[in-house]
């Protein structure tokens, strides 16, 4: 019998810095929605990450933290049913725009469609690049 993994968000999975959430943004890959827009960009580590990025406009410090914990137990509660075949795993930075507050499974639909069409851009840029001859990659920032 298989254990079942373990739905964790380590300090490992989260994204911090300037340059990580540069990065991300930088690959010009979103899926903008009315409550958030989802950035991405494969990473070359063993597992998915994310960031959050929200601004005062969308409310009080504890309205923000709430949204902030919604989208992290959301993504901790997916992250195994998130792609992991190539070019996965990826950086997520998630940009929240003024909205109320929806319930917990409303995020966790959003986010896994969100990844859904990000995947398939990326894979179609993988194979893309694949199949044509290409400079040396580009330099990934340490996060």
């Amino acid at each position: 019998m298989s254990a079942a993994p373990r739905l964790t968000f380590r300090r490992s999975q989260r994204l911090a810095g300037r340059g990580c959430f540069k990065h991300v943004l930088d690959g010009r890959a979103r899926v903008d929605g009315p409550q958030i827009a989802v950035h991405a960009r494969p990473n070359d580590g063993p597992m998915h990450r994310m960031g959050i990025s929200i601004g005062r406009k969308v409310g009080s410090a504890a309205q923000r933290n709430r949204l902030k914990r919604l989208l992290r137990e959301s993504f901790r509660l997916d992250q195994h049913a998130l792609p992991q075949e190539a070019p996965a795993p990826y950086d997520f930075v998630i940009v929240v725009r003024p909205h109320e507050p929806l319930a917990l499974a409303d995020y966790r639909a959003i986010l896994a469609a969100a990844v859904r069409h990000l995947h398939a851009t990326w894979t179609k840029r993988h194979q893309r690049q694949h199949t044509r001859p290409t400079d040396a990659p580009a330099q990934q920032p340490d996060c």
